[in-house]
């Protein structure tokens, strides 16, 4: 390894070997030329691709207002038949449900639209590779140097299957997840790609990876493995967590699949495959473990010290990954607040409420204190519905009212059967609760929600008071006399005691 090259004369040696090679006029003339071929390329796949938005979009509008106009004729027609029924001389339709209505044209819309996504991302690379071929057709035809149109070619040919992989999975996967790879693995793991067979292009790849940078004991470290552990490492950690997010995709259709104990079984298995990559790393740096070890020894004290709040999240996020306490999915409540537990980490847990909230809450807390969790062992809860009415109703009737109309919504559970028990006589109405279980802790607000405004239908139609807080107050006796007149006042008090007994 003493013989190697280092760093410093690799480099130079490589910005030699870039400048004559740019230097020369064939490498001049074909970069010129391919340059301007993609430029070409560019540009015609610019227009292309807005000329296909715009004709999808057109198209979108159309079958949109198709689909407007035959849902408010069906709403229409509905109505009529409710008017007529009730005779009532009720009219109009109700407003139609906007994000519905884009579902329903983006399902309308099937396999074109996901076509659609897939030419964009191809119309650029297709492009690109035709013109660059005709242009080196042209080179060889006239007998000109043409061996590094071959390489862009070759070069474009990648980035197409780049492209199509990428077209593939925006059209079939979730954009939102597909756009953070794309721009945390992808896109960045084309572009090493991309330098890489620049580099190997200009010079000898292997000599650039084994050049010396510097001497760790009795090893030297190399270009290359400095390259590995970082960027390398960082490819790793992101392949990890593709890998965890395919598995979860895959497995989190199966309705047999309890998501959150999955999810916390996936991240105790992403950090661990990413400890062995750490451990990896470390091989390949060829540290001394027992120097490592005697270093952290030392300094574990103080470290301890310092970063003890950081290392009760770390245990505290792997004692809740492996006792599953909480798990991601979960419904909790967080400072008053209900919530769906979004991501749990090693150092902390985001819950998120249902007004897009979030919380990030430190996983030592959640073993220091009282947690109230809805979906530990069952994500079934029970609604209830506080429900006071007038003391003139009949309580049978009356709860056989609440009972039917817990029982007539779509999400309540039949078994168990919903409840309407009278639970007080209180100052100014009969107070009833309505018990009803959904099936998903996540709808139990809609579904309370709603429970109310079919209640306060049902009592209305059947002219059932729900009544307000009131007061009544009783003058005992007559007009107090005037003033100073103590006879008189001691004659009223007496009046007022003699009719004491006539107060209701």
């Amino acid at each position: 390894m003493d013989t190697a090259p280092t760093v410093f004369h690799v480099f130079v040696n490589f910005w030699l070997s870039l400048i004559k090679l740019l230097g020369r006029p064939a490498v001049q003339m074909q970069l010129l030329a391919a340059a301007g071929a993609v430029l070409l390329a560019w540009l015609l796949a610019r227009w292309i691709v807005g000329a296909l938005r715009r004709r999808q979009a057109v198209h979108r509008r159309r079958l949109r207002t198709l689909m407007v106009a035959e849902e408010q004729a069906r709403l229409c027609t509905e109505v009529a038949a409710d008017a007529d029924a009730d005779d009532d001389g009720a009219g109009g339709a109700p407003p139609l449900d906007e994000d519905a209505l884009n579902k329903a044209v983006d399902k309308r819309l099937g396999a074109g639209s996901r076509f659609s996504l897939l030419v964009v991302q191809l119309v650029f690379p297709v492009l690109a590779v035709l013109f660059l071929y005709g242009l080196y057709v042209y080179f060889v035809a006239q007998d000109w140097y043409s061996g590094l149109l071959v390489n862009l070619i070759t070069l474009f040919v990648i980035y197409f299957v780049f492209r199509l992989a990428l077209g593939l999975a925006y059209a079939f996967g979730s954009p939102g997840r597909v756009h953070y790879y794309h721009q945390r693995l992808f896109g960045p793991l084309f572009g090493v790609f991309v330098l890489l067979l620049i580099a190997n292009t200009i010079t000898d790849i292997d000599t650039l990876a084994a050049a010396t940078v510097f001497q760790v004991e009795n090893t030297w470290l190399t270009l290359g493995s400095i390259f590995v552990a970082t960027v390398g490492f960082y490819f790793w950690i992101m392949g990890v967590s593709l890998l965890k997010d395919l598995v979860a995709a895959f497995f989190g259709r199966q309705t047999n699949v309890n998501t959150g104990s999955l999810d916390a079984a996936l991240t105790l298995v992403q950090y661990g495959l990413i400890a062995l990559g750490l451990f990896g790393v470390l091989q390949l740096l060829e540290f001394n473990t027992t120097t490592i070890a005697a270093i952290t020894g030392g300094l574990s004290i103080g470290v301890g010290f310092a970063l003890q709040d950081v290392l009760k999240n770390f245990l505290g996020g792997i004692i809740l990954l492996f006792e599953g306490s909480v798990r991601p999915g979960d419904m909790v409540e967080v400072s008053g607040a209900e919530g769906v537990v979004d991501k749990l980490s090693i150092r902390s847990t985001i819950v998120r409420t249902a007004d897009n909230v979030e919380y990030i809450v430190p996983n030592q807390n959640w073993l220091n204190s009282i947690v109230t969790t809805y979906t530990r062992n069952s994500r079934r809860v029970r609604a209830r519905v506080p429900v006071g009415v007038s003391y003139d109703a009949d309580p049978h009737f009356v709860q056989k009212l609440l009972i039917e109309t817990a029982r007539a919504h779509p999400d309540v559970l039949h078994e168990p059967s919903p409840a309407a028990p009278l639970v007080d006589f209180g100052a100014s109405s009969v107070d009833f609760v309505v018990l009803a279980w959904v099936d998903d802790a996540r709808i139990k607000g809609k579904v309370t929600a709603e429970l109310r405004m079919g209640i306060w239908d049902v009592l209305k139609a059947n002219g059932i008071e729900i009544p307000y807080p009131q007061q009544d107050l009783h003058i005992r006796s007559g007009l107090l006399p005037p003033a100073g007149d103590g006879a008189a006042v001691a004659a009223g008090q007496t009046e007022a005691w003699s009719h004491e007994d006539d107060i209701p």
